[in-house]
């Protein structure tokens, strides 16, 4: 029987290209970004080496207030500029602040958004996975990953918010997952199961032999495609850190995941952040007009913050200049030769390059730490197969 809120599925006429690279091993990298212009420039400024362990999880987000749907263009254009940065990089495809079933009207009739992106992207020929989110996609939803995990023929990936979207009482976390992949007649060796912690916050006791539990529950559900470990230490806003001032949050994500090497897991995972960003912009687009000015900068164990005085509005982009200055003089900056976003930083600081909006720096925080992430996983993974 046909559900309801399905619609002819076109099958690909020969097999699809096997997916390279997924994170299939402890060594590769899932970076959760958003849609927005920074992380894309970030991503096409992706150095060769970071692209050979690195997976991006793409949000397309939703508008801050929904004054009136999402238009077909809108959405169209949406892909149109990921497809010109991804080209034939395998990523996850999701969405953020969107109601993902609401009706996009096209000239072929009313369609789902996430429907619709799937179709944008496929029309594009990019290489996705759809994602489902355990105990939180409705049917019609369900049904959307399954119609683009049949038409891609590249499986499905099953994001599960272990510490906010709790089992039924007496449901196991195995239980749990198992139940949501056949809900999306998806099977383990072609499915790749995300376990989101979001944002750890410093007040929440998460223990890695907690963690460790609870990967080894989840991976008991079968021989997954990938297993991937997701978190931030970025909060929403930086008000931890006094303006003026050169501050650092401890990267939790990144120490918790380096601490499940002490466990015998049933299957390591691979690592995954939200680069610089926390996991949900702020509706007023992060501070509104009290916004102050930062730059966010990867080390080993944290983040570097060097925070401006006063509202943009007031203040102005120029004082991005200083906090460059200030940067590019620490013993942590990796020099102008390593990314896109360290030679925008001295470019700055010199004033070569004038000082651009926050989303420009956003965009210099991602890529820099796309490239200090996947650098670290590297010598992670020599380290763990020499010793």
């Amino acid at each position: 029987m046909i559900s309801p809120t399905s619609t002819p599925v076109q099958l690909p006429l020969l097999a699809p290209e096997t997916l390279s690279p997924l994170p299939v091993g402890p060594g590769h990298y899932v970076a959760v970004l958003q849609n927005k212009t920074g992380e894309l420039r970030a991503l096409a400024a992706a150095k060769d080496r970071a692209w050979e362990r690195m997976t991006p999880l793409l949000e397309f987000v939703g508008p801050k207030t929904v004054s009136r749907p999402l238009t077909a263009s809108a959405a169209s254009a949406w892909v149109k500029r990921a497809s010109l940065v991804l080209g034939q990089h395998p990523f996850y495809l999701d969405t953020l602040r969107l109601n993902a079933s609401a009706a996009v009207q096209t000239p072929e009739g009313s369609r789902p958004v996430l429907r619709y992106l799937h179709d944008q992207a496929r029309n594009r020929q990019m290489r996705f996975v759809p994602v489902a989110w355990v105990g939180e996609a409705s049917e019609a939803l369900e049904q959307i990953v399954r119609d683009a995990a049949l038409a891609n023929g590249h499986g499905v990936a099953l994001r599960y918010r272990a510490l906010e979207v709790l089992p039924p009482s007496g449901t196991s976390h195995r239980a749990f997952v198992e139940a949501q992949l056949d809900r999306v007649n998806g099977h383990p060796e072609r499915a790749d199961l995300l376990i989101d912690l979001q944002f750890i916050d410093e007040d929440r006791e998460l223990a890695g032999e907690d963690v460790a539990e609870l990967m080894d529950q989840v991976s008991a559900v079968g021989q997954w495609r990938s297993v991937v470990l997701l978190g931030t230490s970025i909060p929403k806003t930086l008000g931890v850190i006094p303006e003026g001032t050169i501050g650092s949050l401890p990267r939790r994500e990144w120490n918790l995941w380096v601490e499940l090497d002490r466990f015998a897991l049933r299957r390591s995972p691979a690592f995954g952040d939200y680069a610089v960003q926390h996991p949900h912009p702020p509706v007023d687009g992060g501070g509104g007009n009290q916004m102050r000015a930062n730059i966010r900068y990867t080390t080993d164990d944290a983040t570097v913050v060097v925070r401006g005085r006063g509202p943009v509005t007031q203040e102005g982009n120029e004082q991005y200049r200083r906090l460059c200055q200030q940067l590019a003089v620490l013993p942590e900056f990796a020099g102008r030769d390593y990314s896109w976003g360290d030679e925008t930083i001295e470019d700055c600081a010199d004033g070569v390059v004038p000082p651009g909006s926050q989303n420009q720096w956003r965009g210099v925080g991602t890529s820099h730490h796309i490239q200090h992430v996947t650098d670290a996983l590297r010598r992670h993974s020599e380290r763990s197969s020499s010793g």
